[in-house]
């Protein structure tokens, strides 16, 4: 069984250093927000830091939910000395790199497993570990069905506006307008209409195993969005039921491929 929480799994001496070793080895991208204000301990590679957690909690799922032991090496591979995951990156090299642990031997040390590094296919580490795990996501990224700009959508005004999770997203600017369910309606009408002659608007995102989008909201400038509400495709129409930050939108489309459309990239740096 994986603890899905990396750090209850392996002890990992030197984390942030690993994320800036994994920067520098993995394709360049930007991995941090333009404009952060959050306060956060890791300043230099935040978004790198939340993917990889989230791919090992999704891998360690995965492992445990599987339906026998070789559907589980595809996502985790777990033996007696050592345990590898890949990340669903890339090096320079175009080569997939993995996430290794080996078995802690110390005594006294509560964790079982060891975070040893991030490496490629051709580390001696991995010399004879074959096959390696696959890439995370990989079964959803050959189901992703294009968004379907004709198709309604459906919003839930009433849970956004009376969750306190979903309140808190929207810019505090807006929260007391009187028509503010009626500008997200708007809004997500307005952007539907645009996907239909941009349609790399519309961004997919995993959740839950599954396929949703994320679409840009802007509540006042129809050039500068405001926050992204999450596309839920069910039985030939969407529904929107949840507001996003746009740093949650840009981290959440990152798990599935390195964000191309503009309204998210102007977020990194």
């Amino acid at each position: 069984m994986i603890n899905p929480d990396l750090f209850q799994f392996a002890y990992v001496p030197g984390w942030f250093e690993h994320l800036d070793m994994l920067a520098e080895m993995a394709l360049p991208e930007p991995w941090r927000y333009r404009n952060d204000l959050s306060g956060r301990k890791n300043t230099r590679t935040p978004i790198l830091e939340k993917y990889i957690n989230y791919v090992f909690k999704s891998q360690a799922y995965e492992h445990r939910n599987a339906v026998s032991t070789g559907d589980a090496d595809d996502f985790f591979l777990l033996r007696n000395e050592y345990a590898v995951f890949n990340t669903g990156l890339l090096s320079r090299y175009l080569k997939p790199i993995y996430a290794y642990f080996e078995k802690n031997k110390r005594e006294g040390y509560m964790h079982d497993w060891c975070f040893r590094g991030f490496v490629d296919d051709a580390s001696t580490q991995l010399k004879y570990i074959h096959p390696l795990p696959h890439k995370p996501f990989s079964g959803l990224q050959h189901g992703v069905i294009s968004f379907i700009a004709n198709w309604p959508l459906r919003v839930n005004v009433k849970h956004i506006l009376s969750d306190p999770d979903n309140l808190e997203r929207i810019p505090h600017r807006f929260r007391e307008f009187g028509n503010l369910s009626l500008l997200l309606e708007t809004s997500v009408e307005m952007m539907r209409r645009y996907a239909m002659v941009m349609p790399s608007l519309i961004v997919a995102q995993v959740y839950q195993g599954q396929i949703q989008y994320l679409m840009p909201l802007c509540l006042s400038n129809p050039d500068e969005p405001d926050l992204a509400m999450t596309v839920t495709p069910l039985d030939g129409y969407y529904l929107c039921s949840t507001c996003l930050t746009l740093e949650m939108a840009y981290s959440n489309a990152r798990l599935l491929a390195k964000p191309t459309a503009p309204w998210l990239t102007e977020l990194v740096e």
